[in-house]
């Protein structure tokens, strides 16, 4: 690997905190845990990880309209990953029998994460630099 794009690369490796370290309320926590273990369920062997990132994951105040911000890399498939999600959340407040947070999912798959990070996307070095690895790998 050539020196810049080896710096690049390293660019996005940080320490990873917890989500004791997130401004997420308990409920807000549980929540977000559960939906980590439906996703490895459902997605089972596509998923690669799932990260928390955003003003949520670096701890800032919440705000009456603060979302949770997660980003899930799974191998691609033909359903609607994002809407699977989506109703993912749904079934984890359902199951909880808490209020539903505001919860922006994404999901795309990992040749879309190497592209984003091989032109050095601000939106990825953001991710990079702010996430909580929830599971898998940064």
């Amino acid at each position: 690997m050539g020196q810049a794009r080896e710096r690049r690369a390293n660019h996005y490796i940080h320490a990873v905190s917890t989500l004791a370290d997130t401004s997420l309320t308990e409920d807000e926590r549980r929540v977000v845990e559960r939906v980590v273990v439906l996703m490895r369920d459902r997605f089972a062997g596509r998923l690669r990880s799932v990260w928390l990132y955003g003003s949520r994951a670096r701890g800032e105040p919440p705000h009456p309209e603060s979302d949770i911000d997660l980003l899930a890399i799974a191998d691609a498939d033909e359903e609607d990953d994002v809407l699977t999600a989506i109703g993912l959340v749904d079934q984890a407040v359902d199951e909880l029998e808490l209020p539903r947070p505001i919860v922006s999912i994404k999901v795309y798959d990992p040749s879309w994460l190497e592209g984003r990070r091989r032109i050095d996307s601000f939106f990825i070095r953001e991710v990079d630099r702010d996430k909580i690895v929830l599971y898998g790998g940064p």
